[in-house]
């Protein structure tokens, strides 16, 4: 088991003080507008730190550190590639989406194309959405069993408690400033984890700059910013640029309600772009350091003195390891707790998401929108339970 009391005692605060914060703001939630879009009134910047929060996940902590750690710097090449998409989301689907006052993706899909086209869209969309929040429950809970060594799925089912409670009764508007604060500790969290990492480097190797010793140690292969074109085979730049650049950057910014249901809440089109623009350009350069610095880290450590890391390690422990090293008592417990931020911001934006498609594409269908404004709020209330429920179970 890692860390100290003191590191328990801050990622319980940190869980208490979210909890509270983001409940207080159920009181705005009066409609399905309010639950859903935050009544579309929420400046660029305040959408610019939510979104930090929701493009990072717990599991873009232990993914790209255990990429970085093995691969070196093309770790990085996922959050570069929206730069190429950027202008068609820009200039094309922003306007798109949020003058047609859409409730969700799969609404365009039937206005496009045909109900069925809608019905395929709703099925797809829940599947993808539900099996991310999945992957995000089962992410936090291995890092934390290694920290509190509770049982996984207990664990589990105490994270999908803890954002129900903040996330049930204010839906868009509680997701979006308790991501406020989750993305400010997400980014000052993981810089700070790299600060300590250089320190770390310094004082445990012949250089008097961590950063000169980081450039030093790396192979010329490892400080590549893009993989090799076919080498190595298995994170090729065919591959990854595929997965992550191709299928996983359009899916994310035209096809993942959740983000969409982000930029749906700005006061206009204008504020949008801003948010876009200003995440592309600055906030995911900065990101792509947050979440893989561990493992170049933990890659120089491995290089110049390999006994220092534990014998039996696995690169997707290399995150936690390399926090727990080069961190002291409580600082250990507050990068966790970022950990802990990256997993309830995506989550509860995917969950809110859920709800959305579940009320505007199943439920209001129907009904055949023979429905109360109140009704369908507390439709979405418990459809939000059932996707978590339906995620602790997957």
């Amino acid at each position: 088991i890692l860390g100290t009391n003191l590191d328990r005692i801050v990622i319980l605060a940190y869980f208490t003080v979210v909890m509270g914060f983001g409940a207080y703001f159920g009181k705005y939630s009066k409609t399905t507008s309010d639950y859903f879009f935050g009544g579309r009134r929420f400046a660029w910047w305040l959408i610019t730190i939510s979104i930090v929060a929701t493009g990072i996940g717990s599991h873009s902590f232990v993914k790209y550190s255990t990429k970085a750690y093995q691969y070196g710097f093309s770790s990085t090449m996922t959050y570069m590639n929206d730069w190429f998409f950027m202008p068609l989301f820009l200039f094309g689907w922003l306007p798109i989406i949020y003058y047609l006052r859409l409730g969700s993706i799969p609404e365009y899909f039937e206005r496009r194309f045909s109900r069925e086209a809608r019905y395929i869209a709703t099925f797809m969309i829940l599947m993808y959405m539900i099996g991310y929040i999945a992957i995000q429950f089962l992410t936090l809970a291995t890092a934390l069993y290694k920290i509190y060594g509770i049982p996984l799925m207990l664990t589990v089912v105490l994270i999908a408690i803890a954002t129900t409670i903040y996330m049930h009764f204010g839906g868009q508007t509680s997701v979006i400033f308790t991501d406020l604060i989750q993305g400010f500790i997400l980014i000052f969290a993981g810089l700070l984890l790299f600060t300590l990492g250089l320190n770390f480097l310094a004082e445990n190797t012949s250089y008097a700059s961590g950063l000169k010793a980081l450039l030093d140690n790396l192979t010329p292969a490892e400080k590549l910013p893009l993989a090799n074109f076919n080498s190595p085979p298995d994170f090729n730049f065919v591959g990854i640029f595929w997965q992550d650049g191709i299928a996983g950057s359009i899916g994310f910014l035209f096809l993942n309600q959740g983000l969409i249901m982000r930029f749906m809440a700005a006061r206009s089109v204008n504020e949008g772009r801003k948010a876009a623009a200003f995440n592309v350009l600055i906030i995911l350069p900065i990101s792509a350091i947050v979440v893989s610095n561990a493992g170049w880290i933990g890659r120089v450590i491995s290089n110049t003195n390999p006994n220092i890391l534990p014998l039996d390690m696995a690169p997707n422990d290399v995150f936690v390891v390399i926090t727990n090293l080069v961190s002291s008592p409580g600082v250990f417990g507050l990068i966790i707790a970022a950990l802990c931020a990256a997993l309830m911001s995506t989550a509860d934006t995917l969950v809110n998401a859920s709800s959305a498609v579940i009320v505007n594409d199943i439920y209001r269908p129907i009904t055949k929108n023979k429905n109360s404004d109140k009704r369908e709020l507390n439709v979405a209330r418990l459809a939000s339970i059932l996707v978590k429920i339906i995620a602790v179970l997957l």
